[in-house]
């Protein structure tokens, strides 16, 4: 039952939102799952503006970014709603398109992913190392601890790889959350003058990862039929899907910031050093972060 006048302000409201503030009128005291299926119905229902966010984020490199920036928002789907879908749909799925993967190129027959010998090396693989701020007791009981957690993922990598990998991909969903506003901080520094804000770059960071992460999954889910008959097909066409993705990230450069074309290549190729600089880091940190908490 829509009130009379705006609980948060008092002023006297005539629609489902306030004038003033813009708190939504909507009644709250509702059954509990009632709300729960109001609020699955805001975040994954299917509407024109999904429809049109994924067209221009898929097809249109920058497209989408622009129109933010020319405020254009209300016909597509919120930023950040968008990133949280992807991404949460991205690092449940891929494992679960890994597994299938796997389960179709062995056929049944187990692998052998690292034998004894090579489980033996990596373990060992820390017995040099020490630190000068740390006493010798300290030292080797680092070295132990790491020795030890090697082997239990060693361990896990050949009886469980598909644990491994989900709860590696669930590390590396928290770091490529942290490394969007740092890769957004280069495309700043990039394109320091250009009278953009840091916000927008950010803006920029977030669509292009969400184009990314559908490109991969699209591509993970081609990969998994390459060995059924549909494989003349599927090939070609993975193969063009991860073309698309460099071309893609330059269009969008270029549709954005609009600059010449040699300006771009240049400024592209630095931030692609730069990306290839943190996606190494934030594999080499849900890595060591996954094997110390394993």
């Amino acid at each position: 039952m829509q009130a009379a006048t705006c609980p948060n302000c008092d002023t006297v409201v005539n629609g489902p939102f306030c004038s003033t503030c813009g708190q939504s009128q909507k009644n709250l005291n509702k059954q509990i799952w009632t709300l729960t299926g109001e609020l699955l119905d805001d975040v994954v229902r299917l509407d024109s503006r999904v429809v049109r966010t994924l067209g221009a984020l898929i097809f249109k490199p920058g497209f989408l970014t622009r129109e933010y920036f020319l405020g254009r928002r209300a016909r597509y789907s919120p930023p950040v709603r968008l990133y949280l879908i992807v991404s949460f749909l991205f690092f449940f799925l891929m494992p679960a398109l890994n597994e299938l993967n796997q389960a179709l190129r062995t056929s049944g027959t187990e692998i052998q992913v690292i034998d004894e010998g090579e489980e033996n090396e990596l373990a060992t693989e820390f017995s040099g190392l020490r630190f000068d701020w740390l006493t010798e007791e300290e030292n080797e009981a680092l070295e132990a601890r790491l020795e030890q957690q090697v082997r239990k993922t060693v361990a896990l990598a050949r009886e469980e790889p598909t644990q491994l990998y989900r709860e590696l991909m669930d590390y590396m969903s928290a770091v490529m959350f942290f490394m969007l506003p740092v890769f957004a901080m280069f495309l700043k520094l990039t394109y320091v003058g250009s009278g953009v804000y840091y916000a927008e770059h950010l803006l920029l960071a977030v669509h292009n990862h969400c184009f990314l992460f559908i490109t991969l999954m699209l591509s993970s889910v081609l990969d998994t039929m390459a060995q059924t008959p549909v494989a003349l097909v599927t090939e070609p066409i993975d193969g063009l899907l991860l073309l698309w993705i460099p071309i893609y990230m330059f269009l969008s450069l270029r549709t954005v910031f609009q600059e010449s074309v040699t300006a771009t290549v240049i400024k592209y190729l630095f931030l692609v050093v730069c990306y290839s600089v943190l996606v190494t880091l934030g594999l080499m940190a849900a890595l060591i972060i996954g094997v110390m908490t394993l």
